[in-house]
């Protein structure tokens, strides 16, 4: 028998708990980080944060000396004995409830990586903004090829994601979100007619649904009266926000993260200071944590400063890369602030990221559920970003100037003789906007601007 000897490199990515919190930081408001921050501290004495919903401790050498340091105890007694908190929670997020559920599947630790990362980059209603070769590219380097291609895991990892609860999570679009619902139906009969033409809809004929073509559909699927109406009333109980519970659960009271203010003819991004949170390290409780070094049962305690060294530099970290996001976006959407939605500049998520130097995967979320304080009115970042359209001349111009553009011509109408969605698409033309009818039904409709009939009076 011959014996030998190989060496094999390979990198795994693991989701450690500082990785963890670095995404959940920053995927949180103003509010809920808050909220996150106020539990920390009280179920971590070495943590010093500063809100007026929380009181510090008036004896802090006391309330951690009684922690009995040449005595070990271990955390459970710590969190069960002397948080006096303890029963005090605040609402789960997202990423809690995801990532609740992905510690317990039963798969590799590299998996359940993946599928974290998964979770770290869904956007607001819940959906996989970032394509599946972008985040396979990104996550490359951690990825063990022995397992099949980073584009076969990710796909795989995509796949577990989007069998967790609540159903519809990790879809990449509107049709693919109903289709996942109706597959997670607990006690769905695959067999009924009903569930078959209603999945057949969301898979391949939702736009013709859209439209309420009736007669095609049933035309195209054989189907009667009957059917078609038992399916309809199925898609229509579903959600197309799967996360809608989470949302409503979140105070929905705004706290800009910056403000935008105009400097020597220029606007500027700066730190919002009432939503700068004021957190640090207890200075006196490290104190007597170094005075003991050495001693039977500080290890415990060690542990806790650690903990509390992580959020703090994460914390930073969280806002450093904000305001970063904000001040590339303020920069490209100059025109925007001087003369409003009629000037934003098309922008995509690449762009700041490359500006940056950061991966677009953190760019868009630090998009969700951060606002900037302006003139004129209070904005979520992902409001900058959008499509753009052709222009004559080989330039573009934002969807966002689009919409404002269509709204001017709509206000502006003779009320008599509406304009039609065509003769729109005219009217931009001359203004040397390429924009096709269907997008601009799109649009108007999105701005909750009724069809012509509809307007004539």
């Amino acid at each position: 028998m011959k014996t030998s000897l190989n060496l094999r490199f390979s990198q795994n990515l693991t989701l450690t708990p500082q990785l963890q919190q670095s995404i959940k930081l920053l995927q949180l408001s103003a509010i809920e980080l808050e909220q996150e921050l106020i539990q920390a501290a009280e179920q971590n004495p070495l943590i010093e944060y500063q809100s007026e919903s929380s009181t510090a401790p008036t004896d802090p050498i006391s309330q951690l000396s009684h922690l009995s340091i040449s005595s070990p105890r271990n955390h459970a007694e710590w969190d069960e004995e002397d948080d006096r908190f303890a029963k005090i929670k605040a609402p789960e997020t997202l990423l809690d409830h995801l990532l609740g559920q992905i510690r317990v599947l039963r798969i590799s630790d590299q998996e359940k990586a993946l599928v974290g990362l998964l979770a770290g980059n869904l956007d607001d209603r819940g959906y996989l903004g970032t394509s599946l070769e972008e985040l396979a590219e990104e996550l490359s380097p951690y990825i063990d090829l022995e397992d099949g291609s980073e584009l076969e895991q990710t796909k795989r990892a995509l796949s577990r994601l989007q069998h967790l609860d609540p159903p519809g999570i990790g879809a990449r679009d509107l049709a693919e979100c109903l289709k996942l619902q109706l597959e997670n139906f607990k006690d769905a009969d695959q067999s009924n007619k009903s569930w078959q033409v209603a999945h057949t809809i969301c898979q391949d004929y939702l736009e013709i649904m859209a439209t309420r073509d009736w007669s095609r559909l049933k035309k195209i699927l054989k189907i009667s009266d009957a059917e078609l109406e038992s399916a309809v009333s199925l898609i229509k109980s579903l959600r197309h926000n799967p996360i809608e519970e989470f949302n409503e659960a979140v105070d929905s009271t705004l706290i800009p993260d910056v403000i935008i203010k105009k400097n020597n003819g220029v606007w500027v991004a700066v730190s919002n200071p009432d939503a700068t949170p004021r957190i640090s390290i207890h200075e006196e409780y490290a104190k007597v944590i170094r005075e003991n070094k050495g001693r039977d049962g500080i290890e415990g305690i060690n542990q806790k400063l650690q903990e509390a060294r992580w959020l703090v530099k994460n914390v930073l970290q969280r806002s450093e890369t904000i305001l970063k996001v904000a001040r590339a976006i303020v920069d490209r959407q100059q025109n925007f602030f001087n003369h409003g939605e009629i000037a934003m500049r098309p922008l995509v998520l690449r762009e700041i990221a490359d500006t940056i130097g950061m991966h677009e995967s953190t760019v868009s979320r630090v998009t969700t559920q951060k606002y900037m304080a302006t003139p004129m009115g209070c904005f979520e970042f992902k409001y900058f970003f959008g499509s753009q359209v052709s222009t004559d001349s080989g330039g573009s111009v934002s969807s966002t100037a689009i919409r404002a553009l269509i709204k001017q011509l709509v206000e502006e109408e003779n009320p008599l003789k509406p304009l039609s969605d065509t003769q729109i698409v005219d009217l931009l033309a001359q203004k040397s906007f390429v924009v096709a009818r269907r997008t601009i039904a799109k649009y108007r409709e999105s701005l909750r601007i009724p069809a012509v009939h509809l307007r004539r009076k």
